[in-house]
């Protein structure tokens, strides 16, 4: 079956990766020296030669081309031997470098030329180990970049930013705890930075503390509210929590302030899946992909949605996509296994069957894998591989009551009838309703012409209502096949088959059988033994109908029975069961018919009901005479809207007597 498993929701991760985007302590400068302006007319050429190189470098350094830039910032100092914001911009491009001496040594020039380009609250030397793991961590060096704020940290403890960055690097790499110990000390330096707040919610919630990241992004949004991030996950926290509508409402808070915030969309979509609108999170769920085309969790979802609405080779078409797009992602299980169930189900069973064997390649410890590739198996008939599959499952699942069900089908198939029953057998120990198991248990042991054994098992599945067991059953009672013959039972069989919930044509073969039983009765065609046989028959299923009564029943008497309407009971049911009587042979119940007919039932049941006129055409073309006079009646009543049909079934009515009473 498919896989519904809605993927783990989005949690922002680009959130922490973003968070190092926020400004560096100390990072290239655009501002310049106080007085100097580019445009200003009266400035000297020197000045505009060394502002032009200071952008220069500026451009440079941005496009990352470091050596270039260092040339430029050094030029800018040297034209203007005075220029702080060079010192301080060479020293940043050569902390980027990893010349750490170079750059304490630029910083040290720039803070001697004027005391505001360095804050006093840092160390030189903590800023260069600072700044230069900003650098290693951009190039993807985390755990270089993390050694490099250690050892800021051990110069300046109170280096709230170093903190703030560790911490981060620790959530990066997976380990919460250490990351919550380092915000809590960038907090107690800088108590009102929200970053800081969303950072800490970012690592409780990695450690599972919900409450408490609840609380740190609450505390956030209190100093910033315009934190869309925060919004986001706060939604993703609702619903965690199964509160789908307050996880929109933070969701659709957080896309009135950002409204390309792909989580945001994500989450909304996620949610309303989850809360049964299924059809609504589509918008949501392509917007996000629209976004973010690699955002394989999207895909897998949105290709639930579609399957549920039927439309598998929408469903099919996005799951290989995000295969293509990522085929090693964490996903990539959950992609192969319902791609392999789309395709499936379009009548792709080959293709069908190299998705599955990649589950089971993928997740050989996972029997819902084995099972998928053992179905699809069978379905290209390729039994001796299918019962491989469909074992290796129930090796790993050995009570899982369908694997053993699947090996018996696979066996049957393929011949092997003792290792099928042993298989049906081991199912219904497991599940002794297993409707299916016992039916083809029976079915396996009539094929060994083991019939009498397979009675009980038959039985068993007929009782738990399988429509095919019924029908058997009757046809077994009927012929005397593996069984004493018995035409009564084989009735009351054909009478429950008749009801199965499915119609099919074993539904309508068996009402053929009884419409035909009431047929030789009325016309005469039975001799006297089969005769009272068939009117046992009809008197089994008449106990059947009183043991299967409405709960809330017409107030009338119908054989033995006493059934009472309320203002609740459906009319239909009732009607139907009055019919079933009638057709089983109870004279109450077809003059209760015709009562209602003609007069309805006060504030029930209106006149001329179109259950009651079939009741009586499909009757009367059986011969039953109280039926033939019933219809003759009312075919000589003009005012009745169907009078041809009356009037037809009246030409196919046999005479007979007049019944008194009518």
């Amino acid at each position: 079956m498919l896989n519904r498993r809605v993927p783990a929701c989005w949690t922002v991760c680009t959130a922490i990766l973003g968070l190092f985007l926020l400004p560096e302590v100390l990072g290239v400068s655009h501002s310049f020296a106080e007085g100097t302006d580019v445009f200003h007319q009266d400035s000297s050429p020197a000045q505009d030669s060394a502002e032009a190189h200071l952008r220069l470098g500026i451009d440079f350094f941005l496009m990352n081309e470091l050596d270039v830039a260092i040339d430029e910032f050094r030029e800018a100092a040297h034209q203007r031997p005075g220029y702080a914001d060079a010192y301080h911009n060479l020293g940043v491009a050569q902390a980027k470098t990893g010349d750490l001496t170079g750059a304490l040594a630029a910083w040290s020039q720039a803070e001697r030329l004027d005391i505001q380009t360095v804050s006093l609250r840092y160390h030189l030397s903590a800023l260069v180990s600072y700044n230069y793991g900003i650098s290693l961590v951009r190039d993807g060096r985390l755990a270089q970049a993390m050694a490099q704020w250690r050892a800021a940290l051990r110069i300046q403890p109170d280096f709230s930013e170093a903190h703030y960055a560790l911490g981060l690097g620790y959530l990066a790499a997976g380990d919460p705890v250490p990351a919550v110990a380092h915000f809590q000390e960038t907090l107690h330096e800088a108590s009102h930075w929200a970053h800081a707040y969303e950072a800490l919610g970012l690592a409780y919630y990695a450690s599972h503390e919900y409450v408490l990241a609840e609380q740190a992004w609450r505390q956030a949004l209190a100093l910033e509210p315009d934190l869309s991030t925060v919004h986001a996950n706060l939604g993703l926290l609702q619903l965690q929590e199964g509160n789908y509508q307050e996880a929109i409402r933070h969701s659709r808070n957080a896309l009135t302030l950002q409204p390309d915030l792909v989580a945001a969309h994500y989450n909304v979509g996620v949610a309303l899946f989850a809360k049964g609108d299924e059809s609504a999170s589509v918008p949501s769920l392509e917007m996000a992909l629209s976004l973010d085309p690699r955002l394989t969790s999207a895909r897998l979802l949105l290709g639930v949605v579609w399957s549920r609405m039927g439309n598998w080779a929408q469903a099919a078409s996005l799951w290989g996509e995000a295969l293509r797009q990522d085929p090693s992602g964490k996903d990539g299980v959950w992609l192969h296994h319902n791609l392999g169930v789309a395709l499936a189900a379009m009548g792709l069973v080959d293709e069908a069957v190299a998705e599955f064997g990649v589950v089971a390649s993928q997740r050989p410890e996972w029997a819902p894998g084995w099972s998928q590739l053992g179905s699809a198996l069978m379905a290209t008939r390729q039994w001796e591989k299918a019962v491989d599959a469909l074992e290796t499952a129930a090796r790993l699942q050995p009570a899982w009551a369908h694997l053993h069900f699947a090996i018996g089908k696979a066996y049957a198939e393929s011949g092997k009838l003792s290792q099928a029953v042993a298989a049906f057998q081991r199912a219904v120990e497991l599940e002794p309703r297993f409707v299916d198991a016992w039916f083809h248990l029976g079915v396996v042991l009539r094929a060994q012409n083991r019939s009498r054994e397979a009675v009980e098992p038959l039985r068993l599945a007929a009782e738990g209502g399988s429509g095919e067991a019924q029908s058997l059953l009757a046809s077994m009672y009927a012929n005397g096949s593996g069984v004493d013959r018995n035409v009564s039972l084989a009735m009351l069989w054909w009478f429950r088959s008749s009801h199965a919930s499915m119609a099919d044509s074993l539904t309508q073969t068996a009402k053929e059988q009884l419409s035909q039983f009431r047929r030789g009765l009325h016309r005469h065609l039975f001799s006297p033994n089969d005769r009272q046989e068939v009117l046992t028959g009809f008197g089994l299923i008449r106990e059947d109908l009183y043991r299967s009564a409405p709960l809330h029943r017409v107030s009338t008497q119908v054989g033995n029975e006493e059934v009472t309407w309320d203002h609740v009971t459906p009319t239909e049911p009732v009607v139907a069961w009055v019919i079933d009587h009638a057709l089983a042979g109870d004279q109450s119940a077809q003059h209760k018919l015709h009562a209602w007919y003609v007069n309805g039932e006060r504030g029930r049941l209106v006149p001329a009901d179109h259950q009651i006129r079939n009741y009586f055409l499909q009757t009367a073309n059986e011969g039953d005479p109280f039926s033939c006079q019933v219809v003759r009646t009312i075919a000589t009543d003009s005012s009745d809207l169907f009078i041809a049909d009356w009037q037809l079934a009246a030409k196919g009515c046999l005479d007979e007597t007049i019944i008194p009473g009518l």
